[in-house]
Order: structure tokens, then sequence, then C-alpha cells
């Protein structure tokens, strides 16, 4: 499979970054995550976060070692180039499948927040057909318009964070005693839980030959998880001093379950306007993992990329349609998270020594000449 060489006109900067892996990360998880990691790790959930932020980090450096090494290339060159046409392409249309099921769980997540908050007696088809369009409508456009969407929303929801002012002043510090009461084996529990809230940064893999200052992909990946897992501590933090032990393992989203205590003198239920404001935040998830899903398909098998985006929003309405059930919604989210412990969270140090050693020909045939 050869380089790509993307036109200077469809090229972004790797500061934009930040905003871009950072977006894709935070989306319908972040709701229900605080409760998720507290029932495996009480109140040392913080040493979850952290663990898995460094973690994280290390996952970030072995990819952009591994992107460096094989500079143009995305991951669908990159595989045909380490295992050959055959075995690459095999393994690319494992990830086009992860891409599609990273974008199937967190619609039909928020798909639910908005039955559940707002219009219980809505098709969830009919919700799902709103958000497609949306997504269409910005994939179609490009990279750059995938970019610049998330960069618009990111501005537009960053200001939330604030709201939770109200739940920090009704924080109980006792509840965050006794610290470091919590078995390492629970803690790591909480790692684990970690894995699908964290998804999303495979964006790398994806949209690195559109960069072109490639010497800053490091520095502004890095930023970028810093950003994520400091949000995610920060939310975890006030909703374990918040909530009482009982009442946190009770609530499904604990997030939005905060905002009830946020009024206006227009809006006697906050968390209801919240969930409908929610979409600025799971827009940018859906149109980055729609546009990953729809150019790694165009890369592995040389299909149309608007055309593999138009069998997208078809094969989502269907699904949509069909998992409509809370049970199934939770397992279908759960099987997601196990296998972005292997494609997102394993895969980059499963391909590691295939770099090293094409990195090592290179330095060789260099030294020759």
């Amino acid at each position: 499979m050869k380089s790509l060489s993307v036109p200077k006109d469809n090229q972004i900067k790797a500061a934009y970054l930040i905003i871009a892996i950072h977006t894709v990360q935070v989306g319908v998880g972040i709701a229900g995550y605080p409760r998720l990691v507290f029932m495996d790790a009480k109140q040392d959930s913080w040493i979850s976060i952290i663990i898995t932020g460094l973690i994280l980090s290390l996952v970030i450096a072995c990819m952009v070692f591994i992107l460096n090494t094989y500079k143009n290339q995305d991951l669908a060159g990159i595989l045909c180039t380490a295992f050959g046409n055959i075995i690459g392409k095999f393994f690319s249309m494992i990830f086009v499948v992860y891409f599609l099921v990273l974008f199937l769980s967190v619609i039909i997540n928020y798909v639910e927040f908005v039955q559940v908050f707002i219009f219980p007696k809505m098709a969830s088809w009919f919700i799902g057909l709103l958000l497609l369009i949306l997504v269409w409508y910005a994939v179609y456009g490009g990279i750059r318009v995938a970019v610049g969407a998330s960069i618009v929303f990111f501005l537009s929801s960053i200001w939330m964070v604030g709201l939770l002012s109200k739940p920090i002043s009704l924080i109980e510090v006792r509840n965050y005693l006794p610290i470091f009461s919590t078995p390492w084996k629970d803690v790591l529990k909480g790692v684990l839980i970690s894995s699908y809230t964290f998804l999303g940064f495979e964006l790398l893999w994806v949209i690195y030959p559109f960069i072109y200052d490639k010497k800053n992909v490091a520095k502004y990946s890095q930023f970028s998880i810093l950003i994520t897992v400091v949000m995610y501590l920060f939310i975890t933090m006030v909703a374990i001093g918040y909530f009482s032990p009982k009442q946190l393992e009770q609530k499904v989203w604990p997030l939005l379950t905060m905002f009830k205590v946020i009024s206006f003198p227009m809006f006697e239920r906050f968390d209801i306007l919240a969930v409908a404001l929610w979409i600025i935040v799971i827009l940018p998830n859906l149109i980055l993992l729609a546009w990953m899903f729809s150019f790694t398909c165009k890369r592995a098998h040389g299909w149309k990329q608007k055309h593999c985006l138009v069998g997208l929003v078809i094969f989502s309405l269907g699904f949509i349609a069909i998992f409509d059930d809370r049970e199934l919604i939770n397992k279908f989210t759960d099987y997601t998270g196990q296998i972005g412990l292997v494609l997102g969270w394993a895969f980059p140090f499963i391909l590691l020594p295939f770099a090293i050693k094409h990195r090592m020909k290179g330095k060789k045939k260099n030294a020759k000449n």
C-alpha cells in the first residue's frame, strides 16, 4: 500500500490534536464513569484514574514512535507494510469493524439518554436519524470540517464544567476517607473498567498523515491525554464527594444526576436541558469516529469514502432500532470495552517490534549508502 500524499489544503496543524483527541474520548462514557470506577476502587478511584493516565501516556508514546517510523502512513498502510497486503488488509478490516462498534456504542447510549430524560415515547430510530444527518454532513466535508466541528463544539460545551460549582459546594469531605484503604486488586479493576471510557485515542492512527508539522505530534497528543485525565479525575472526585457511597453505586449516570440540583428561574429541571445540550459533546465523538471508519474503509479496500459513509448511516439506523433495551446496551458497551483493551490499548505494543525492525533496516540501508 502506497504512502498517503495529502494535499496541502487538506492538512491540519498538530496543535488541533489537543482538542480532536480529547473530544473523541469524552462522550457518553463520562456520564456513568464515576459510578463504574467507584464500584471497584471506592475512595481510591483517583489512584485508578492516575494509573490509567500513565498507561495511556505510554500507549500514545508507542503509537507516535510507530507512526514516525513508517512516515506518511496511516494504520492501514502500516499494517500492509508490516504484514504484507493480504494479512494487512485483513487486520485493517478488523479495525474498520472496531471503529464501527465504537461509533454504534456512542450513538445508542446517547439515544437512551434522550429517551430516559426527555422523550421516553419517541422512536429510537428517529432520534438516531437526526444525529446521523448531522454526522453525515460534517464527515462529507472532509477531515478539516470534521476537526473544525470538534473544535467549535468543544468551545461551545466547555462551559458546562462550571455548572458543577453547585454540587462542589455540597461536597462532604468525609466521603473521601479513608484513603489508601482499597486493595490493589480492586484499584487495578478500576483501571480495567476505565478502558472503554478512555477509548478514542486511536484517532491518531488515522489522522497522522494529515498533519504537516509531525514533529509536534508527540507533545500535543500527550497534552490532550493530560486534559482528558484531569477532566475525568475532577468529575469523579466531585461525584464521590457529593454522593454517599450507597447513592453513587445506585446512580447509573452520576454526572447527569448532579445537574438536577441546578435550577434557574426559567428551568426547574436543568438535567433535562443538560441532556439536550449534551449533543454538542456527543457530536464531535460521532463525527470523528465516522470519519475514522469511512477513511480506513477507503484505504483498506479502495471503496469511495462517501459510499462507506452512506453504508454507515443505513446500518446504524437499523442497529439503533434493534438495540433499544437497557440490558442489551449495557452488554454491547461492555463488549466494546473488552475489544478496546486489545485493539486500542494492547495493539500498539504488539506492533512495536515490527516498527523497531523496520527502523533498524532503514538505518542499515542508509549506512550502506
